[in-house]
């Protein structure tokens, strides 16, 4: 397989070049990066009047948001039940609303402005690997009548019907997701946002920020109103939010074209986006070109804290697929991508003001493309009204974690994020 971005090379989005930034400039408001979040923060301040500008480190999309699987859900990343015993019925449902608004929100644009980004309407069917894991479909299943999301159970005679895959013992199927092919929805957003006056530099990292003022390597943009949505935000840039910020491995997949009668071999009854419950879960759906997308995680690389380019992680979930079905053994995988998604100890986002200077949002941790729309017009929202109903229970950087600060100094911040995200996935 080739290591590279099939995403990238399969996106028909056209953008024109947007030069580094290489004098001083000012600006109403001003965005640091250029993925789901800021562009959906600048695209709220532009469609308000304000006067935007954009930097981003390489291009718009470049990194996590145009490396994702395209996965539109309205699902949290934490159970329902997680969620009350944390907040009580009431604010669990506040939380539980978020990522259902972010889809709305990519979705309203893609139906709006005519984006073309591989859009595949496709239910989400979660499946169980084995008897002893049925408990978190039934789980998910009371998450969905919590929510009036109308699901359909699936024992094993009726998986056949939707998913005839060998060695499911269990499904749950629910309506109202879609796919998209990411990086090609960060170019038309790119495009989109340049048509409407905001000025976007692209290959500027910026460094530091100096009270209002970004600092980058031939210039700087001053700003009374600066949204930071950083991707792997470092020390360097600054040393107290980069510890709130950690990282999980992935890797992605992608195949060469099925015939109609393999996909439909795979999806007898319509495309699907699936997933499984190991707690490194595997998942795949159908693109553009009757193609596969397969994505796994592993425990020895999920932790790693810098890119690990090895296809052993993916080539072991694609292996796995075809044992399940043997009619696409003979079907190539061509390229294969790994990225490190944001995520937070808890992980829910982090959406707060900088203590130090109230002109200055930070937006990081968004596991998911939807939340990172929500959570990028959130803080535009903010700047636009001050009466924005506060989230920073749920978002703030100071909330509560399962390992403390302290912890983390002592033990440090690999082991604080793995030892805090075992205890969510298996509590």
């Amino acid at each position: 397989m080739l290591y590279k971005n099939w995403l990238y090379t399969s996106s028909i989005i056209k953008t024109s070049n947007c030069p580094a930034l290489k004098e001083n400039i000012s600006t109403e408001c001003l965005i640091i990066g250029g993925g789901i979040a800021g562009l959906h923060a600048a695209l709220r301040l532009v469609n308000e009047g304000k006067k935007v500008v954009l930097l981003e480190k390489t291009i718009c999309g470049g990194s996590s948001s145009g490396q994702s699987a395209g996965f539109l859900t309205p699902q949290s990343e934490e159970d329902m039940s997680k969620l009350i015993a944390k907040h009580g019925k009431d604010k669990a449902k506040i939380i539980h609303q978020i990522p259902s608004v972010g889809v709305d929100l990519i979705l309203n644009n893609i139906k709006k402005y005519k984006f073309d980004c591989d859009l595949r309407k496709q239910d989400s069917l979660y499946l169980s690997i084995k008897k002893s894991h049925d408990y978190k479909i039934l789980e998910e299943k009371e998450t969905c009548k919590e929510m009036n999301v109308p699901y359909k159970m699936l024992n094993q005679n009726g998986l056949k019907k939707y998913h005839p895959g060998k060695g499911y013992s269990l499904g749950l199927i629910y309506p109202g997701t879609h796919g998209i092919n990411s990086f090609a929805y960060c170019q038309a957003m790119k495009n989109l946002l340049m048509k409407k006056g905001v000025k976007i530099y692209e290959g500027t990292e910026v460094k530091k920020i100096e009270k209002n003022k970004a600092i980058t390597h031939l210039g700087s943009a001053e700003s009374k109103n600066i949204i930071v949505c950083i991707d792997k935000l470092n020390a360097e840039f600054d040393k107290s939010w980069s510890k709130k910020c950690y990282h999980i491995q992935t890797y992605i997949g992608i195949s060469e074209p099925l015939s109609d009668k393999e996909m439909k071999s795979v999806f007898p009854n319509g495309e699907l986006m699936c997933w499984d419950t190991k707690w490194d879960y595997a998942y795949y759906r159908p693109v553009i070109g009757n193609r596969l997308l397969v994505g796994a995680s592993s425990p020895w690389t999920a932790y790693y804290p810098k890119y690990h380019f090895t296809n052993k992680v993916v080539l072991k979930e694609i292996n796995s697929l075809k044992e399940k079905f043997p009619q696409i053994k003979n079907i190539n995988f061509s390229h294969y991508w790994s990225g490190l998604i944001d995520i937070t100890k808890d992980m829910s986002p982090i959406v707060d003001y900088d203590e130090n200077n109230k002109s200055i949002q930070f937006v990081m941790g968004c596991a998911g493309l939807n939340w990172a729309a929500y959570c990028g017009d959130y803080a535009a929202r903010r700047i636009l009204n001050k009466n924005t109903p506060d989230l920073s229970e749920f978002l703030g950087a100071n909330r509560k974690f399962s390992f403390s600060g302290i912890f983390q100094l002592i033990f440090g911040k690999r082991i604080s994020f793995m030892l805090s995200h075992l205890k969510e996935l298996l509590t």
